[in-house]
């Protein structure tokens, strides 16, 4: 599998822009996941959200236009980043000692994510694999919908996420 060095990304109306630059060390095995917990389904109005985890360090602002946070769970350290104007959820900001931020996958730019197209539209490259992997992570096990969100492979936690940071329990799936 390739992995980027670089991509792009940013909300529907482009008020919001951003670049990834991965560090050499950057945790490909843990760093796509999906959540299934309620807040990213009433952001996102989907089943299941695709985030990619990045180092604070990693993420340069290319436009913060109409950028906004919101803390919706206080006194909790994340908070949700979204586009003000065309309402785009970009992802989660980790403002604790992780220092971390979940990239929601669907904003990073078409060109990274399919790659080029060929003579019959169908994608052809891109890192869609890399960013996403299919086979790690789920959270919010819990909320998981029977026969929908059960059938992906990969590691499922109960609630929030690998071991050191938090989880409960987990299951493999093959």
């Amino acid at each position: 599998m390739q992995y980027p060095k670089r991509v792009t990304g940013g909300c529907n109306c482009g008020g919001v822009r951003y670049q990834l630059t991965f560090a050499p060390d950057h945790d490909w095995e843990h760093g796509g996941h999906t959540c299934q917990c309620t807040q990213c389904r009433k952001q996102s109005g989907a089943l299941m959200l695709n985030f990619h985890t990045i180092n604070l360090s990693e993420l340069i602002w290319l436009s913060k236009t109409t950028y906004a946070e919101y803390n919706s769970s206080p006194p909790s350290r994340f908070f949700r980043v979204f586009c003000n104007t065309c309402g785009s959820t970009i992802g989660w900001l980790d403002r604790g000692e992780y220092r971390e931020m979940e990239i929601a996958v669907g904003t990073i730019d078409e060109d990274f994510l399919v790659g080029e197209r060929d003579a019959e539209d169908r994608p052809v490259g891109g890192f869609g694999e890399a960013l996403v992997n299919v086979q790690g992570e789920h959270y919010y096990l819990r909320n998981e919908v029977k026969g929908v969100t059960d059938v992906s492979q990969g590691t499922w936690f109960w609630k929030l996420g690998r071991a050191s940071k938090g989880a409960e329990s987990e299951r493999q799936l093959d």
